[in-house]
């Protein structure tokens, strides 16, 4: 059997190029997951793209073509497990645009309140429960956290011991909590990048301490910048001068599976309204009460 990708990921790309063995961690309908060291690919029958993906047009289920535990090795051209192979010659290769700097301009608070509402009024209709917003250890983070930051305690946030009570948190292949730190980690680096100020490191080790290896490596991925494209457009399109497509990207990236849309989005928002805060424009406090009715 023989596939043919489309496009590959500019991570993709270096596992590939390392050329070391690695196994099938996960299989799902439409998507594997390929582990090499401590690095992952997503083979994906799909449009999606993103720097870790390798996405497959042809029409295949994901379970027809990887078992758990495959062995998989870089075979030049692509992929190989056994007789079945990958051929990314010719594929498109994609790469994070938040790798760049760019000029930085936060929402106003008026835009934020208004979309951290339409994320509630996600919440409230979802099939899924419990919801991000109803957990305990969010509050904590928030109040502990993200308003002493927003108030002017700058410190508070590269502390990422503060962050690990929220990994794992929730249900889902990557939970509610991961989903939250990710949209969060990967919107504040962004800004940092661009604006040349510090950053928030991740380790991955300590990631790993709490959620799944792959769950790990998104986080870490995304905090240094490399996210799927829903993601970097709706952090695009929040940040920049022109802002006529925020609502359209943010009810994008909140339609994604289960509520991992809702809860990335979140982290972005919440992101955005405690940095705003410390540029003397509040928007935290209104974030925080459309979300819980207060």
């Amino acid at each position: 059997m023989s596939l043919r990708a489309s496009h590959i990921g500019e991570l993709a790309v270096k596992v590939l190029r390392r050329g070391k063995p690695g196994k099938v961690t996960r299989v799902f309908g439409s998507s594997a997951y390929l582990r090499s060291g401590s690095d992952f690919v997503l083979v994906l029958w799909g449009a999606l793209r993103s720097p870790m993906t390798i996405n497959i047009s042809e029409g295949r289920d994901g379970e027809e073509v990887f078992r758990v535990g495959d062995e998989w090795a870089f075979a030049g051209s692509g992929i190989r497990l056994g007789s079945k192979t990958i051929d990314v010659r010719g594929a498109s290769v994609y790469s994070s645009g938040l790798r760049d700097r760019k000029p930085i301009v936060l929402p106003p608070p008026v835009q934020l309140a208004k979309g951290a509402a339409m994320l509630k009024s996600m919440y409230d209709v979802s099939k899924f429960e419990p919801a991000l917003v109803d957990d305990v250890e969010l509050r904590t983070f928030v109040e502990r956290t993200l308003v002493p930051f927003a108030g002017g305690k700058q410190g508070v946030l590269y502390d990422v011991p503060r962050y690990l009570p929220l990994i794992g948190r929730g249900g889902g292949f990557t939970p509610a909590g991961d989903d939250f730190v990710a949209g969060f980690l990967a919107a504040f680096n962004y800004i940092a990048r661009s604006r040349r100020s510090k950053q928030i490191l991740t380790p991955r080790g300590l990631l790993l301490s709490g959620t799944v290896p792959e769950s790990a490596a998104i986080l870490g991925y995304a905090a240094r910048g490399f996210v799927d494209e829903v993601l970097e457009r709706l952090l695009l399109a929040s940040l920049g001068e022109e802002r006529e497509s925020f609502r359209n990207e943010l009810l994008e990236m909140a339609r994604r599976g289960h509520t991992s849309g809702i809860d990335i989005s979140l982290g972005v928002l919440l992101c955005e309204a405690a940095l705003s805060d410390t540029e003397g424009r509040p928007a935290l406090r209104g974030c925080l009460d459309a979300i819980w009715n207060t």
